[in-house]
């Protein structure tokens, strides 16, 4: 019977480490996730500025001078 809760004793602790390394994987992963997300958005924020800048921006509308 002592061998037993010995045993089950054991493979709690085991379970309980590799739940901690486990969770501090996950917080690892989504901190990178958002780092990531905030790199997107600034990348598509430049990509948007130099695809229209803000003196071009309504040149497209405007007739060209030979009409």
């Amino acid at each position: 019977m002592i061998n037993e809760i010995v045993e089950l004793e054991t493979k709690i602790a085991f379970l309980e480490k590799h739940i901690n390394e486990l969770s501090d994987v996950l917080y690892a992963q989504q901190k990178q996730l958002d780092e990531l997300g905030a790199k997107y958005i600034n990348l598509k924020d430049q990509l948007t500025s130099i695809e229209q800048p803000d003196n071009m921006a309504g040149a497209e509308d405007e007739k060209p001078p030979h009409y």
